[in-house]
């Protein structure tokens, strides 16, 4: 399979160049697949790939509008999308849904039910999601309530707030396993 995923923006002072990058954690979480890294340049450089993974990370402007137009690219050639972390909250915002503060889950080991079983897993995030986007359903929580895991009714989307490529054993929802099988 052939994945469009997309990288993280910073700066490195003094002179504040700019990079991209990717956590090579994922490489391993996709082992066996190729992975196509898209620069922060805001347009959509390729359409020959099998599904899109909106990465973690902070949030940039260049970051904001490349997903956003990439996520509308993958929409309109129907493949599948996986939001990890910021990129869960991302599809959320973009699906109208509304994103909020939540404490104790930076680098935490957070356990969640999803799918009738007791899952620990690895979370970096300060956001929660507040009001769940269009036409999505919670498939996973946390032991307050909180959505850490989403999909679209019809649609092959799917967001998890936590880090599956930070974990030994990545936990994921059923779908997405099967997914990338």
């Amino acid at each position: 399979m052939r994945i469009l995923i997309s990288q993280i923006e910073y700066s490195r002072p003094p002179r504040n160049f700019v990079f991209d990058g990717l956590e090579r954690s994922y490489y391993k979480l996709f082992t066996g697949h190729d992975l196509i890294p898209v620069p922060n340049l805001v347009k959509v450089p390729y359409n020959d790939y099998d599904c899109l993974v909106l990465t973690g990370g902070p949030d940039s402007t260049a970051r904001h509008e490349t997903e956003n137009l990439l996520y509308q690219n993958a929409i309109k050639n129907n493949k599948p999308i996986l939001g990890i972390c910021h990129g869960a909250f991302a599809i959320n915002d973009i699906c109208g849904g509304t994103n909020g503060y939540i404490a104790n889950h930076v680098d935490a080991d957070i356990e969640i039910t999803m799918e009738g079983k007791k899952h620990i897993v690895k979370c970096f995030h300060s956001q929660a999601i507040n009001v769940l986007g269009r036409n999505f359903i919670p498939l996973a929580h946390d032991t307050d309530g909180n959505i850490e895991a989403f999909k679209h009714t019809t649609l092959e989307i799917y967001g998890v707030l936590w880090h599956p490529e930070r974990m030994e054993v990545p936990v994921l929802p059923s779908e997405v396993i099967e997914l990338f099988d």
